[in-house]
């Protein structure tokens, strides 16, 4: 396959290059266009009202890579223009430093550069390691990489609709002690009251992530057990659920 690598911790993070190395191992031409800077939680946001900035960049395993100035969304669609010729089999965002599940979904560029790329035609996968981002550990993607790429591998026999995509958490821990990998719901995390607290030098941190939930098949129950979890995600928000009364309103 021809795969497209992109993210929103940025073009030199451990995460985009532990899946250059493994989807070039297995075989697979790689390309790769992501943020020249971290630019996590910018959902979808993208540019417009300047032009995007790009240049090309040095990348092992890979065959071009490109650096832009713009959002995880911009450069999934970037990189898809510019391997337009090659034809790009997959998109493959992340992977990302931290998990995105349940409500963290909402925020994360990782899965919105997934569902852009989705939305533009190829299909897609976002990847992230359920670590704290915030803590000092030691981080190790080769796992979750390894999990991406049989994920990949599966993903042409089960397409989704245009416009979805598949997202994959994965806990950090090594291959052979991972429980599984099973389908997930999103956990209600970030559902809460806004919460903030003073910084040390001034401003405010915000701290409103401690919504309590239980759910067997909630993503993040379960990634806390050791499985991977996947979940269908999609751009289309609208609520599943009767909506007849709104055509009683009325002028």
């Amino acid at each position: 396959m021809n795969v497209l690598l992109t993210n929103d911790d940025g073009i030199f993070a451990p995460g985009i290059q532990a899946l250059a190395d493994t989807f070039s191992a297995a075989g697979h031409r790689v390309f790769v266009c992501a943020p020249d800077q971290e630019r996590s939680a910018a959902s979808h946001s993208a540019t417009f009202g300047r032009p995007l900035q790009a240049r090309a960049v040095e990348f092992d395993h890979v065959e071009k890579a490109w650096a832009t100035d713009g959002t995880p969304s911009d450069c999934a669609s970037f990189g898809l223009f510019m391997a337009r010729t090659e034809g790009i089999d997959l998109v493959v965002s992340g992977i990302n430093r931290g998990m995105n599940m349940g409500g963290a979904a909402v925020y994360s560029g990782t899965v919105a550069a997934a569902m852009e790329a989705s939305m533009c035609g190829t299909p897609a996968l976002a990847v992230s390691l359920f670590i704290d981002p915030f803590a000092p550990h030691t981080e190790d993607y080769t796992a979750a990489a390894r999990v991406a790429l049989r994920v990949a591998g599966w993903m042409p026999d089960h397409p989704l609709p245009l416009g979805a995509l598949y997202s994959l958490n994965v806990p950090a821990l090594p291959y052979n002690a991972l429980k599984g990998l099973v389908a997930a719901r999103l956990a209600p995390v970030f559902l809460d009251e806004p919460n903030y607290e003073p910084a040390e030098g001034g401003g405010w941190n915000y701290r409103g992530i401690g919504r309590d939930f239980s759910g067997e098949d909630y993503d993040l129950t379960l990634a806390e057990r050791g499985y991977c979890t996947l979940t269908k995600l999609t751009w289309d928000w609208r609520m599943n659920a009767p909506d007849d009364e709104l055509n009683g309103i009325g002028l």
